[in-house]
């Protein structure tokens, strides 16, 4: 029998009572078991009741998981629920298999087993990080080796596939827990202790290479054998917290992405006797301009009117306040926060009593921690259920996803989840938007440039940025006073406005200045005459960021074709203004991808590039004039090619009047010749290293609308995996 019992009061108890004198004399005593308040079981035809009203939780019984296990909802820094494709999932026991596999939450409130096993040990728990169609996986046990493992989603059977090459050890031996944040270069990184330490490690070349286990390079890292430790992706760094009982602290140890390994830093976000114990849950906000970080930490305190719950916040700066979410009396424990980005609230979810019994929670805005007194209201509970251990989502919650947790009956073994509707923001949160800009004035600096100013707007808890719009259609957002639009074309009269968004996403009322009009280009390009401007290349022997200069004499309206090829398959980064025309791999032994961006009146002196791993890698930088600045690129084509000497581009759609440009790369370091017809503009060799990479661009006019290419140019130095992309410039 598949549950889905709830506990939210939805109908009269006449109607309940109708309801269950109708079910088999089975179903009819499993639901009285659960609750006296009969709600809806899923799978199994019965039709599910409405949702509950905004705010509400509704709690449902789930499947029963084996007798040997115990807490699969555990541990308290682990995230065991994430969301995809508009829909919960959730690593729980299977019914059928006895071991932890991927689950989806369906419309009728039960789990569908996808039968895709996260772990082939019962008494693991995992740790979950969701990334588009990726999903990251930390499980550890008691006494065996803690692991890592990445799937990826199939849309079509809305299940997921294990990647190749994993499961993958971390480290061998358990841990009371493992947890695992990825950074914006990519990097996995991963916390646990053992030994009376905290440890980490990360990934290297690939999500299936990862350093060895090491303690964190700051000081006071020894603690008691009872501590653990949490990690959180933040504000381009990730931080370690870690309980340390023997120096009766709360650490924080802080690592800035792309940074190396050596480069820590340490904060004391608590300090004093028994404020220290073996209960932490750490979140943040995506893309916060403020870099907050929040954790939820269970004190060591006795006294009935002590916190035995707090919360904790830090700020961009570094500063950390406390506030109290729960004393000792109402006996809380193992709490875990949710963060709620839409409407700026910050969820606490705690057992009490602290041998388990029901799950409660409470709500504060963001932007002042505070939380009413006592154990909160009923988040989950069910007739003769003993649960504990809540766990959820580690990514913000918004009233387009609700809120989703499980818990484990470790009394019954039995699963439960909670489901709650944000669409009210569920109490508490900021729903007041900031007042409009003022003073929005528009002037234009030179003929694809305008200068836009305002004053500043006011906002009950903090504007988080500006936004703005050019003829009604949004260009950009800042969080200054001032935007300069470097698209502008000459001669064009536009309307800009602003409008202020505040963290809770209230928008105000938009502020337009009076129209603009830019002046003419007095060195217009010649209609329909591509040409290269100028050029300029970059290479290393290993690095993540690739900065290459300005090309010279580079003129507002030409535009400039980025080629950045790397060995190995890193996630390249293009810097703000670029767009990706295409990216074409040959497995993993290099990666090439181009970039387009049409120059403005003012640019930077260089532009960086941003490579996910330690890599390899050349850029090129050509520069053309007399190319459509609206729409630059009429057609793109890239092929990998297999080892060897020639490199092939593919054909490309083509008109009369544009330009082809023919971009070689090759694994090797290696001089490059394109073929006859072909003028080559930049080439570029990284020769250094135990890997090697090269590339070439090289063009020509089309003179026939159709079709141009495939290319050629040849690699003298010898055969290697390769890359050709053609692509073709729009003539103005």
């Amino acid at each position: 029998m598949k549950d889905g019992t709830t506990t939210g009061t939805r109908t009269g108890a006449t109607d309940v009572r109708r309801a269950l004198l109708r079910l088999p004399r089975m179903r009819r005593t499993a639901a009285v078991a659960v609750t006296a308040v009969a709600l809806t079981v899923g799978g199994a035809g019965w039709a599910a009741l409405p949702a509950a009203a905004a705010g509400t939780p509704v709690t449902y019984a789930d499947h029963t998981y084996p007798s040997t296990v115990t807490a699969p909802t555990a541990d308290k820094p682990q995230s065991k629920v994430w969301r995809n494709d508009n829909a919960w999932w959730s690593v729980l026991i299977s019914a059928s298999a006895g071991i932890p596999t991927i689950h989806e939450l369906r419309s009728d409130h039960t789990w569908r087993d996808t039968g895709v096993a996260i772990d082939t040990r019962a008494s693991s728990t995992a740790d979950t990080e969701s990334f588009g169609s990726q999903l990251y996986v930390a499980s550890r046990a008691s006494g065996s080796n803690l692991l890592f493992s990445r799937f990826t989603y199939v849309p079509g059977s809305r299940t997921y596939a294990r990647d190749s090459g994993f499961p993958v050890t971390i480290a061998t031996g358990g841990s009371e827990s493992l947890t695992i944040a990825r950074d914006t270069v990519g990097t996995v990184w991963a916390t646990w202790t053992r030994g009376s330490r905290v440890y980490l490690a990360h990934t290297t070349t690939s999500d299936t290479a990862w350093t060895a286990g090491t303690t964190v390079p700051v000081p006071d890292t020894t603690l008691s054998s009872d501590d653990i430790s949490g990690i959180v992706s933040f504000n381009r760094s990730v931080g370690i917290m870690w309980s340390d009982q023997q120096s009766v602290a709360v650490r924080f140890a802080i690592h800035d992405d792309g940074d190396p390994d050596t480069a820590w830093r340490v904060e004391t976000p608590l300090s004093g006797g028994l404020l220290a114990d073996d209960h932490i849950n750490l979140k943040s906000l995506v893309d916060d301009v403020q870099g907050r970080v929040f954790a939820a930490v269970k004190t060591s305190k006795t006294a009935s009117g002590d916190a035995i719950i707090l919360v904790l916040k830090r700020t961009s700066s570094g500063t950390w306040t406390s506030t109290t979410g729960a004393t000792k009396a109402t006996g809380a424990t193992r709490p875990q926060i949710v963060l709620d980005s839409e409407h700026s609230v910050l969820y606490l979810l705690m057992t009490a009593p602290e041998a388990g019994g029901t799950i409660y929670y409470k709500s504060s805005p963001l932007s002042s921690l505070s939380f009413a007194s006592g154990r909160g209201s009923v988040f989950m509970q069910a007739s003769g259920a003993k649960l504990n251990n809540v766990s959820t989502t580690r990514d913000p919650v918004t009233s387009a996803t609700g809120l989703v947790a499980i818990a484990s009956d470790d009394a019954n073994k039995r699963y439960y989840h909670t489901e709650m509707s944000l669409a009210d923001g569920g109490g508490g949160g900021d729903t007041t938007p900031p007042t409009a800009p003022g003073d929005v004035a528009a002037s234009a600096s030179a003929p694809t440039a305008v200068d836009v100013t305002w004053t500043a707007s006011t906002d009950a808890v903090g504007v988080s940025r500006y936004e703005v719009l050019r003829n009604g259609t949004q260009i950009g957002t800042t969080t200054t006073l001032a935007y300069t639009d470097t698209t502008a074309a000459p001669s064009t009269t536009y309307t800009y406005g602003v409008r202020a968004r505040d963290a809770a996403g209230n928008v105000s009322t938009a502020t337009s200045a009076a129209p603009v009009t830019t002046p003419a280009d007095p060195n217009p390009p010649p209609t329909g005459s591509v040409a290269f401007r100028s050029g300029s290349t970059f290479s290393t022997a290993g690095a993540t960021a690739l900065t290459v200069a300005k090309p010279a004499g580079l003129a507002a309206g030409d535009v400039v074709l980025a080629t950045v090829s790397s060995r190995g398959a890193p996630k390249i980064t293009a810097p703000a203004g670029w767009t990706l025309v295409g990216s074409t791999p040959n497995s993993t032994t290099m990666v090439q991808a181009v970039y387009s961006h049409v120059a403005g009146a003012s640019e930077p002196a260089s532009w960086t590039w941003t490579l996910s791993k330690t890599q390899v890698a050349v850029v090129q930088l050509d520069a053309y004039s007399g190319v459509s600045t609206t729409t630059p690129v009429r057609s793109f084509a890239g092929q990998a090619n297999a080892s060897g000497a020639t490199i092939t581009t593919p054909a490309a759609a083509a008109t009369a009047g544009d330009l082809a440009v023919a971009l070689f790369g090759t694994g090797r370091a290696s001089a490059i010749t394109p073929q006859a017809g072909l003028v080559e503009r930049t080439e570029v060799i990284s020769s250094t290293g135990s890997t090697k990479v090269s590339g070439a661009a090289a063009d020509r006019a089309v003179t026939t609308t159709g079709t141009v290419g495939p290319f050629t140019a040849t690699t003298p130095t010898g055969s290697a995996a390769n890359v050709g992309q053609t692509v073709v410039l729009r003539a103005a």
